[in-house]
């Protein structure tokens, strides 16, 4: 792989895929265990000027 004139061997660019790829089905599996979903904030309102 090429890009801005340097050389980035492959077995790096299959490494962060595959690392991303098992971060990810983590997330899911999480997503899915979670009793509640998360809690937000009320909304912002605008009072106007003060």
């Amino acid at each position: 792989m090429l890009g801005f004139d340097n050389h980035v061997p492959k077995g790096y660019i299959d490494f962060a895929m595959a690392f991303s790829l098992c971060v990810e089905m983590l997330n899911i599996r999480a997503r899915k265990r979670a009793k509640a979903p998360v809690a937000l904030h009320s909304p912002y309102r605008d009072e106007g000027p003060r």
